[in-house]
């Protein structure tokens, strides 16, 4: 009887931490570590990026964010879809085809002062809201 309850206790443990565990570690693709900025490129320079984000807050200016761009950053670059519908297509890019008045989402690093993937949306695409 007491090894069935510390087995019963075992597996309450695991049913609790694993998904804990798992929820931390998003299978190394980056999702917990590091943040996400969203919004339209301000200047491009050949060792950073400055992104003007849009305000969380309804009525509040945009927040100036400059990155630093390393030769480890990965730029993808999408491009219009061919029909209505269809999902716009990234092809790789270089810091070089940034332009000013992009919309980009960059994936930073932990301290959220490198540009780690710069990746460039497509034109009137990703707007947020429905048609």
């Amino acid at each position: 009887m007491r090894w069935t309850w510390m087995l019963w206790i075992a597996v309450a443990a695991m049913l609790v931490v694993a998904p804990v565990a798992l929820a931390a570690d998003h299978g190394g693709k980056g999702g917990a570590k590091g943040t996400r900025v969203f919004g339209e490129l301000t200047a491009v320079a050949a060792d950073s990026i400055t992104v003007a984000v849009k305000a969380k807050e309804k009525g509040a200016a945009a927040e100036s964010k400059t990155l630093t761009v390393t030769a480890d950053t990965k730029v993808k670059i999408e491009k219009a879809p061919a029909a209505e519908g269809e999902k716009p297509q990234a092809k790789d890019g270089t810091v070089g085809d940034l332009k000013v008045g992009q919309r980009v989402m960059v994936k930073c690093s932990e301290d959220g002062k490198t540009a780690l993937e710069i990746h460039v949306l497509a034109p009137g695409a990703h707007k947020g809201g429905k048609k």
